[in-house]
């Protein structure tokens, strides 16, 4: 007798395979309706996912167990308009088979936690604090109670700037190392969009608005010749591929309040003395074809560390973990050299 199949909220298709977990996970919404053909051979379906919640939205994360004895974990945290799926399909095989558990969670706003506005295709958020508040749940939750130690923290982007920010203001926590990759300390032409944002009302009619330039998702918009985030078509493609197998997963571009939000928690990350608190090894990695992130604000900020170190890619474009093989071999090395500092000391 066949076991019946829990209803899924969007189609499954055919193509697409489903495993026992993520069948038992979808009637939940927490788990992907379906995975794409192209990275089947190399995703990883979490051995848990679920949901916390908090001031009025749903947050999902996903856990990974270590393979055999742990020898740490990795909490990933993404960038803006990225999602738990996106590492999955291979960043964190590749953390599993160094021997670590791993836990992501989706910022509120993105991936499948729950959207602030009724148009789910707009990147909004009211106020960093709120992420903020947010990653407090995730780790006081389900990251220290849970995770083997050494816990260390891998983010990218704006993942990178709200974790600097925690470890400022609350301590490291259970972190005793991270690695920060192309953090959000700066914008390329920052200046004009504080120029845009100085003459535009703070009301939610405009708050709510698509930044200038963005707008929502179209696919046959996303050429791979102008792309400026990775030089790798196939690992460029793991987004739409995903939101085709999930478009509960699709995000456009940022409003201008997120915009208006971003810049005033960066311009909070170089107040004298705030990154000072910080108490563990940091390891920033600039990428020196970045357009989207002034890297040169990276050195800077690395010299204000206690325990900073500083290291540049230099002909990689912003999304490091998503570039070519030999440059995400520089990515992994200097990944592989923090953790054996960090099981050393």
């Amino acid at each position: 007798m066949k076991a019946k199949m829990p209803n899924c909220r969007w189609p499954c298709r055919p193509s697409f395979v489903k495993t026992p977990q993520t069948m038992i996970d979808q009637a939940s919404g927490a788990a992907p309706a379906a995975v794409p053909p192209s990275v089947r051979a190399t995703y990883r379906v979490a051995d848990r996912f679920g949901f916390l919640e908090r001031a009025g939205a749903r947050l999902r994360y996903a856990w990974w167990n270590a393979l055999g004895v742990p020898r740490g974990t990795v909490v990933i945290l993404t960038g803006r308009g990225e999602f738990i799926e996106k590492y999955a399909t291979e960043v964190v095989r590749e953390l599993l088979k160094r021997g670590f558990a791993v836990a992501a969670m989706d910022w509120r706003g993105q991936g499948l936690s729950d959207r602030p506005l009724p148009d789910r295709g707009k990147g909004h958020i009211d106020t960093f604090a709120t992420y903020l508040a947010d990653l407090r749940l995730f780790l006081e939750t389900v990251v220290s109670p849970e995770a083997p130690r050494p816990v260390l923290a891998l983010c990218h982007s704006m993942g990178s700037h709200i974790m600097m920010r925690e470890m400022a203001e609350n301590g490291a926590g259970p972190f005793s190392a991270a690695l920060f990759v192309a953090p959000m300390t700066a914008l390329r032409r920052e200046a004009m969009l504080r120029s845009v944002l100085m003459i535009m009302p703070e009301v939610p009619a405009v708050e709510e608005r698509y930044l200038f330039g963005t707008g929502p998702f179209v696919l046959l918009a996303r050429e791979f010749a102008s792309n400026f985030v990775t030089h790798d078509e196939r690992r460029y493609r793991f987004t739409e591929d995903w939101f085709t197998a999930d478009p509960r997963l699709t995000l456009g571009g940022p409003t201008l309040g997120w915009s208006r939000q971003a810049v005033r928690s960066m311009a909070a990350v170089h107040a004298p003395g705030y990154l000072e608190r910080i108490d563990i090894p940091l390891l920033v990695m600039s990428a020196g074809e970045d357009r989207l992130i002034d890297s040169r604000s990276h050195g800077p900020l690395v010299a204000r560390l206690k325990h900073g170190e500083h290291f540049t890619i230099g002909h990689a474009r912003h999304e490091i973990m998503m570039e070519t093989d030999e440059i995400r071999a520089l990515f992994w090395e200097a990944f592989d050299r923090l953790v054996k500092g960090v099981l050393s000391s």
